[in-house]
């Protein structure tokens, strides 16, 4: 029996079960953000990379290790010249159970034993060992797959042993300290030797070495911080001018307000008068979808790097207040709380909540509860948009949208003629039909695209198997795959196997990868940025 633990822990009571390895090399690599079942340890082989864990960006060193908790999210991007080279080991750790010898107690965070960005002294040592392990796990003979169970635990005991000895003098991490530093310390009256200490570097040599890794100046990336600051404090809080200069850093209000209008094209008070609001939406990140085109930044907002990525990046140094989108809205309580904390004006909700969060959000402030993926999107703008009083924002937009879905409907024209396309999902440890709201809007409706299906009545959401998509011989095929750990194992044994390299579409280079945003999203923006992608596919150009 296992049970969870938060406890510490000795080493020795620890024992480890290794249950998937990875090897990547590409150039300009890139891993979507994704939930992971298991712990994972990612170790840069060779290369540069920056690993997001949730919301953290952290630059890599060559054969420095990080763990990504299970339930967590992580995704990692490559950059440089050369191809980026990572080894990716999906583990759990269990602990034994002080009375009860038959126990194991499951350790929640393998995290708290290993120092974030652990190496050991040779990299080649590192690149050699994970190779090993990769080799011997996915080997024929029994008796070697177990044998990198034991390879890897040596591995982290080496991990382990070296931690810290040596980490203050590693580059990556000595300017990923100051980065920090700034990030945390952003109010102060920061100087670059002050922050060249931090990373025990000369100034010059800090000066120089922080613009080429992180592609600016070491004031300049202090001023980006201090600026996106600055745009929350004045849409989210009454807190004078003067005293947000102060605040973010600026003795002088006057010389903060001529670099945030020379930085944003705006005064300040002219960005606050232009976006100030206190609208908060709650309950699903789609709602962002609808906000845009009526040109409001939410005061408060989902928000996750993997569940609403680009709206994460985009507008969240925007938005005064992020409330936890992890699985939409897994954390309910702990996002009420927030909500009641901030105090909105008005709250925009889904339809589907339960009745007890409308309940509170209806004490908290007068709730617009959206129907969505109910009714007619177009309308469900258009009556956001009077209870906003937007109506002519909303109109602008859609206006527009009507002219670009023509333009793209002849764009794509001469190369549909006869084709069908087939749309499947990949999640867990099966594949089933695709069939969405969302794909029939964008595919079928707007551009006039002609969708394969099995057979009259079928569930859109049907089980399918290989042998299913040959018989939709269809032209093109539409995949999403859902990034979680235990979906990409399974995605990864599919994709290769013999009978999915034989369908038609994958040998000629039909098969194409869809993510989960925008094609799991329903809203007008999604679907705007749908028809453009399916234009730039079904084509191969851009409309």
């Amino acid at each position: 029996m296992i049970y969870g633990s938060k406890s510490r822990v000795k080493l020795h009571d620890l024992t480890f079960r290794l249950w998937d390895t990875e090897l990547l090399q590409e150039k300009g690599l890139r891993l979507a953000q994704q939930l992971v079942m298991q712990s994972v340890m990612i170790i840069l082989l060779k290369g540069e990379a920056v690993l997001e864990l949730e919301d953290r960006a952290i630059r890599m060193g060559e054969g420095s290790a990080y763990i990504c908790p299970g339930g967590k999210t992580f995704g990692l991007t490559g950059y440089g010249t050369e191809p980026a080279s990572i080894a990716v080991f999906n583990f759990s750790v269990y602990q034994a159970h002080s009375l009860h010898k038959g126990r194991l107690l499951a350790i929640e965070d393998p995290s708290i034993f290993l120092e974030e960005g652990a190496a050991l002294s040779s990299v080649e040592k590192t690149q050699s060992i994970c190779r090993t392990i990769y080799k011997h796990f996915h080997h024929a003979q029994e008796m070697i797959r177990w044998r990198a169970q034991l390879d890897f635990q040596e591995f982290l005991y080496e991990l382990i042993q070296e931690s810290g000895l040596d980490s203050k003098n590693d580059k990556s991490q000595a300017l990923e300290r100051a980065k920090t530093f700034m990030e945390e310390h952003y109010s102060e009256d920061l100087t670059v030797e002050q922050l060249a200490g931090i990373a025990d570097f000369s100034s010059s040599y800090f000066a120089e070495i922080f613009k080429r890794t992180y592609g600016c100046s070491v004031v300049d990336y202090l001023a980006q911080i201090r600026m996106n600051k600055a745009k929350q404090l004045m849409l989210g809080s009454d807190v004078l001018l003067k005293e947000i200069a102060h605040l973010v850093g600026y003795k002088d209000e006057f010389y903060f307000s001529r670099k945030f209008k020379k930085e944003f094209g705006l005064s300040p008070s002219a960005y606050m008068k232009k976006e100030k609001n206190k609208i908060a939406l709650y309950g699903s990140t789609s709602l962002l979808g609808y906000l845009i085109p009526l040109h409001i930044i939410p005061y408060a907002a989902p928000l996750h790097p993997k569940w609403s990525a680009e709206q994460y990046h985009t507008l969240g140094p925007e938005i005064p207040v992020h409330l936890d989108a992890y699985r939409q809205n897994h954390n309910k309580e702990a996002n009420l709380d927030k909500l009641e904390t901030a105090q909105p004006e008005r709250i925009i909700c889904t339809q589907e909540l339960e009745p007890w969060e409308k309940e509170r959000l209806a004490r908290i402030a007068p709730i617009y509860e959206m129907p969505l993926e109910t009714g007619s999107w177009e309308e469900e703008l258009r009556d956001l948009a009077k209870w906003l009083n937007r109506t002519e924002e909303a109109e602008q937009w859609l206006q527009s949208f009507s002219r670009k879905m023509k333009l793209l409907q002849r764009h794509i024209a001469p190369y549909l003629q006869q084709s069908a396309l087939v749309c499947a999902r990949v999640c867990q440890n099966q594949l089933r039909l695709n069939n969405s709201r969302a794909i029939k809007e964008v595919l079928g409706e707007q551009l006039g695209c002609r969708i394969s299906t099995l057979s009259p009545g079928l569930s859109d959401f049907a089980p399918l198997t290989v042998g299913d998509l040959r018989r939709t011989e269809a032209d093109h095929i539409l995949i999403l795959v859902r990034q979680d750990s235990e979906t990409l194992a399974y995605w990864r044994r599919l994709s290769s196997s013999p009978e999915w390299l034989s369908l038609r579409a994958v040998k000629e280079g039909k098969l194409h990868m869809i993510p989960s945003y925008p094609w799991r999203e329903f809203s007008p923006v999604a679907i705007e940025q749908m028809a453009e992608s399916a234009a730039r596919f079904l084509t191969g150009k851009n409309p």
